[in-house]
């Protein structure tokens, strides 16, 4: 079955039932929408459209850590993850939501501090964040491509 939803990058487009997520709490600072579309622009893409399906201008660009850093661990609590019916992260899907700045897109940075974990057998989601100190808010994505292999976190 599928829905059919609106878009700022992509107009109004048809997404299947099970695209869509719940995020009983919403993102970090857009709590209200709790209701998201995991959107594949192309299947060459890395990146993956996180849209709200109530709000068309509200949609975020996610990244998975693992194309781009070789052991990314978020420290997150067993009883967080209950709210996803997960009882460890590796369980889910793990993304990081990538900023791009509109003059510099070799500048775009994803967010290693604030993982959003799917479950997608609940269609469930939420953003965590993660315990480890060492993880960034802006980790430079093209920069870590570049590193030789035993310097990526």
């Amino acid at each position: 079955m599928s829905v059919t939803i609106h878009t700022k990058p992509f107009g109004t487009i048809q997404v299947e039932q099970k695209q869509i997520l719940r995020f009983s709490g919403g993102l970090l600072g857009f709590e209200q929408y709790t209701e998201y579309a995991l959107i594949e622009e192309n299947a060459e893409s890395p990146f993956k459209w996180l849209q709200s399906t109530d709000e068309s201008g509200l949609a975020f660009i996610m990244i998975q850590p693992e194309l781009f850093l070789n052991d990314y661990k978020p420290v997150i609590s067993e009883e967080e993850l209950k709210d996803i019916d997960l009882s460890n992260w590796k369980d889910g899907i793990v993304f990081l939501i990538v900023t791009i700045p509109h003059d510099n897109p070799r500048g775009m940075t994803a967010n290693l501090q604030g993982p959003v974990i799917i479950n997608g057998n609940a269609g469930k989601g939420k953003q965590f964040i993660s315990r480890d100190e060492n993880h960034p808010i802006r980790k430079s994505i093209v920069e870590s491509m570049e590193e030789p292999a035993s310097e990526k976190v």
